[in-house]
């Protein structure tokens, strides 16, 4: 099997939680994701660093995993980590526009 390789972006809601898309390698489709922040401070809307509880669904399966989202080796890279007993993926981003873009594998 190939490596899973993706892309994704978020969006934060005025609550603090996340919504967006993602694609990948070995799908054809564009998927939803969104996750419920857990103990994220938001100091202002466009925050994501914190701890969230992920949902995803990819065909007729239901994922859920927990994601930290942290700063890179500076301010302006993101670093997210799914991890769940079945899932585990790494991804870095960067912010356009107030949204979180980036990859993950």
């Amino acid at each position: 099997m190939a490596k899973l390789i993706g892309h994704f972006y978020f969006k934060i809601t005025d609550n603090g939680n996340l919504i967006g898309e993602f694609s990948n390698n070995q799908t054809d489709s564009i998927y939803t994701e969104s996750a419920d922040s857990i103990n994220t401070i938001k100091k202002d809307k466009n925050n994501y660093i914190g701890e969230y509880c992920s949902t995803w669904r990819e065909g007729e399966h239901s994922h859920f995993a927990n994601l930290k989202i942290s700063h890179g080796s500076n301010e302006r890279i993101f670093i997210l980590e799914w991890t769940s007993e079945k899932d585990n993926y790494k991804g870095k981003g960067m912010l356009c526009d107030n949204i979180l873009i980036g990859d993950y594998q």
